[in-house]
């Protein structure tokens, strides 16, 4: 049984701290809601009179909070949660913030000799709710697997990242392209109802091919990160079938704004002689406009 200090109970952290009071952990909880905290003291959770109250003499103190400022004013404001931490606690932040606030964090606390941990999650408030997140983490091995006595109690898997700021960065990177696919998606359905099919069938059509089953499984994983862009769908032919889309969406008067820009991706990565190559190939292009270390593909 770990003693926790729990700070922010919005859905997800009403349901990480419920899934840890049902764990059989000593949980004291702070939301600025005193109704919040409330529920979970009705629980079995403690309720704590403040952030600091939450946070003394504990082994573990979590916080789930919308933003980087308010992570970095309960720690160092008024509220004083990192002053109320003894030495031996293990500070555990699961929201998704700014990498350069988890920096300052990390840093700032290292100082006063603190350890701490950045571990976003992935996964819905329902997925919260069943207790089946996935834990990005970021930090000492050591306190990675201290950690895990909280981790297993809220979710399903957890993926050390890395040190100090990995995990923040990946849960960046993670929600870039789930947000950015959303977009793709909408922009889909509206040009397939537009085009007269029915939405229902396409998403099953859809479901079957790598428009649904994405890329870092697919294509990725089997050529362009292994070394290989020789043509498994050319990346040429690819540009021509974006294209044909591009145009005929024009005539039905749906903008897609995202599939126009891959497009110019795609001319870039034609202009630079991938035409021929496999279209996972777009990688290249932007690594090299990124001013990454290019790679060496054999012929």
């Amino acid at each position: 049984m770990a003693s926790i200090g729990f700070i922010g109970l919005g859905r997800m952290g009403h349901a990480m701290s419920r899934n840890l009071v049902e764990a059989g952990h000593e949980v004291w909880v702070y939301d600025i809601n005193p109704e919040a905290v409330a529920r979970i003291a009705g629980l079995g959770g403690h309720a704590a009179s403040s952030a600091a109250d939450a946070a003394s003499n504990r082994q573990f103190v979590v916080t789930m909070l919308p933003n980087g400022p308010d992570v970095e004013d309960i720690l160092f404001g008024s509220p004083g949660v990192a002053n109320a931490m003894a030495k031996a606690t293990l500070f555990i932040d699961m929201s998704t913030i700014a990498p350069e606030a988890t920096d300052r964090i990390a840093t700032r606390l290292s100082r006063i000799g603190i350890a701490m941990l950045d571990a976003p999650v992935g996964g819905t408030s329902e997925v919260a709710e069943r207790g089946q997140l996935l834990i990005l983490a970021g930090g000492a091995s050591r306190d990675v697997e201290a950690a895990a006595v909280i981790f297993d109690a809220v979710g399903r898997q957890t993926i050390h990242c890395g040190d100090n700021g990995t995990g923040t960065r990946t849960k960046i990177v993670n929600n870039f392209m789930s947000t950015a696919l959303n977009t793709l998606t909408a922009e889909t359905l509206a040009f397939a109802e537009a085009a007269g099919l029915d939405v229902a069938r396409t998403v099953e059509v859809l479901a079957g091919t790598t428009a649904g089953k994405g890329f870092v499984t697919g294509a990725y994983q089997r050529k362009v990160l292994g070394g290989d862009i020789s043509a498994e769908f050319g990346l040429g032919l690819a540009s021509k079938d974006l294209n044909l889309a591009l145009s005929y969406a024009a005539g039905l008067n749906v903008p897609l704004s995202v599939g126009a820009a891959a497009a110019q991706i795609y001319s870039m990565s034609k202009a630079e002689g991938f035409g021929g190559n496999d279209w996972s190939a777009v990688l290249e292009t932007l690594r090299r406009k990124s001013a990454l270390e290019p790679v060496h593909y054999p012929d």
